[in-house]
């Protein structure tokens, strides 16, 4: 009998146990507080998300910095359009992919393969220039001077805040043992 009563204490105990942990478990609430510089980072990608920056993380590539300015729907048609009759080419997306990343794995490029990404490179180039002529010659006379305003903005803004951005420490020197 004896036996009996000290396995039923025993599993007693141990649901008591069980029953507390979880409980404590769950009463647990820990709230993790960002550092202020990581907040700050996550508030200032927000902010330039919002303000149109980073095209890249919204899928739309080359915007051309037409946000802010004021198109008409038939504008915004035939930009459209350019953008679409402009697009890529798949093939020679993944291509250029395949290239990048052979040359990430240490691969060495094969000349055949150095000059093709050249050839690639110059080719997205004359095109994006032909787009940018394109949208251009869509724009009214004060359209273009707006995106001109900005253009010049954004270069201050750019310039401005590489000379006044947070200055990176000199590292530390090291003093070596002196040899006699």
């Amino acid at each position: 009998m004896a036996l009996k009563s000290k396995t039923l204490s025993f599993l007693s105990l141990m649901f008591g146990v069980a029953l507390l942990s979880s409980a404590a478990i769950a009463q647990e609430t820990t709230t993790v507080i960002p550092s202020p510089e990581k907040a700050e980072k996550s508030y200032k990608r927000d902010k330039m998300a919002r303000k149109g920056f980073g095209g890249r993380h919204h899928g739309k590539r080359g915007g051309f910095g037409l946000r802010g300015i004021e198109l008409t729907e038939a504008q915004k048609a035939q930009i459209k359009s350019i953008r679409e009759a402009n697009r890529p080419d798949q093939t020679a997306i993944t291509e250029m992919k395949a290239i990048r990343d052979a040359r990430k794995a240490g691969q060495e490029l094969t000349a055949d393969q150095k000059a093709r990404m050249q050839a690639m490179r110059e080719q997205a180039g004359t095109k994006g220039k032909a787009v940018r002529e394109q949208i251009l010659a869509v724009l009214t006379p004060e359209q273009r001077a707006q995106l001109d305003a900005r253009r010049t903005e954004m270069k201050e803004r750019f310039k401005n805040r590489r000379h006044d951005g947070p200055k990176r420490k000199a590292p530390s020197s090291v003093e070596k043992p002196s040899t006699l």
